[in-house]
């Protein structure tokens, strides 16, 4: 009789993506932009590029959405079941936190992801959804989801342009792709309410007051929210059905608007008056007042030098 013993399974190994260099536990290389030292809550992005490379089995503390950049085939395993994938740009896989998942793909690759505190989807996902029936299903890289792709691309473009903590455009993103989860992906489908009136009067002059008040200051959709009386998803559908257009959107429009008046009066410099309306630094400023008016600030300024001389 053989005296040989059988060999303990290895455990998977636990990654949580709020730790410094977290994924270089399953990569080789560090990812080339990562949202960790933003004090984005919540939720954490990574955008990467790989060499050719098998991950060891491992289980991820958050629910992680993965977003393929380049044409690849792949094998992934979900609790140990396999199937093959030929990723295309777009291609997006559903981790859920705490699955047993693994993955291999044969060629340099880029590819990007956010990972989802479940406390958040818990947290957003009461007033739509039983706790209980906060469960999201694993899903392959076999289809593609254009909301996600175009949520992760703005997180992606938001990060590149500021390092700035939680801001009001990624609280807005963070809840709508949160939503979107758990309208989409959950085992149970929650049923939404659809509201059609906007905010009340009151409401809506008491949040607006508050804006114009803070436009220099950083504006947390929590705080809009909390004084409208209604959950984050829900201020947003109620703002838009009020104003025509998003929180993010009124509150951009107006730092624009108040920055052209301090540029008009030619006593600041561009970068007082990115700071003095609310923008991360310079070329955040530029970036979004060159997408609002089509123009940036330096040449703004400088054909209203122009006009003055005249």
């Amino acid at each position: 009789m053989s005296n040989c013993q059988p060999l303990e399974q290895e455990k998977p190994l636990l990654v949580d993506f709020k730790q410094q260099g977290a994924s270089l536990a399953l990569f080789p290389n560090p990812p080339q932009l990562t949202s960790l030292e933003t004090g984005w809550n919540g939720i954490h992005f990574e955008y990467h590029q790989q060499p050719s490379h098998d991950t060891s089995e491992h289980c991820l503390t958050m629910h992680t959405i993965c977003i393929a950049l380049d044409a690849a085939p792949t094998e992934r395993w979900f609790d140990g079941h396999r199937e093959s994938e030929y990723q295309t740009k777009g291609s997006t896989a559903i981790i859920p936190a705490g699955t047993v998942h693994r993955s291999l793909w044969q060629k340099e690759v880029r590819f990007m992801f956010v990972a989802v505190d479940p406390k958040l989807l818990i947290q957003l996902g009461v007033e739509v959804a039983a706790p209980e029936d906060i469960e999201l299903i694993p899903r392959f890289a076999t289809f593609q989801d254009p909301l996600i792709l175009g949520i992760m691309s703005s997180l992606k473009d938001e990060l590149e342009s500021t390092n700035q903590g939680d801001n009001l455009y990624v609280e807005q993103l963070k809840t709508t792709l949160s939503i979107h989860l758990l309208k989409k992906y959950c085992v149970k489908k929650p049923e939404t309410s659809t509201y059609i009136d906007g905010l009340s009067k009151y409401k809506l002059r008491q949040v607006l007051g508050y804006i114009h008040s803070h436009i220099d200051l950083e504006i947390k959709l929590t705080t809009l929210a909390d004084m409208a009386g209604v959950s984050q998803y829900y201020f947003c559908q109620l703002f838009k059905q009020s104003m025509g257009i998003t929180p993010y959107q009124y509150v951009l429009q107006l730092r624009v608007e108040r920055a052209k008046q301090l540029l008009k009066s030619q006593k600041m410099t561009i970068c007082d008056v990115a700071l003095a309306c609310g923008f991360a630094n310079q070329s955040h400023f530029t970036k979004h007042f060159r997408k609002l008016t089509g123009t940036t600030p330096k040449a703004y300024w400088k054909h209203l030098s122009v006009l003055s001389v005249e």
